[in-house]
């Protein structure tokens, strides 16, 4: 678990929902939005959104469960060995 994964993912997150063209290629389409990418580009901006929601979910899970772990460390101090 890291600060930089939640980090990472929460921008990953903005930059899907500013739809940069550079992540294009991350997106995925079944075949038959293949074909109707060029005349509906409603669908490319639900992808986008979609897997900005995605990055979202997963930035707070990884929050989460820092807190969980921080939690734990700071009030189980008994020492096993």
């Amino acid at each position: 678990m890291s600060v930089w994964g939640a980090i990472f993912l929460g921008l990953l997150g903005v930059f899907f929902s500013l739809h940069a063209v550079t992540l294009f290629p991350d997106l995925h389409f079944d075949k038959e939005q293949e074909s109707a990418i060029f005349n509906e580009p409603d669908i490319v901006a639900e992808k986008y959104d979609e897997k900005a929601r995605q990055c979202w979910v997963a930035a707070g899970m990884y929050v989460v469960t820092l807190i969980i772990v921080f939690w734990q460390n700071r009030f189980n101090d008994t020492q096993i060995f």
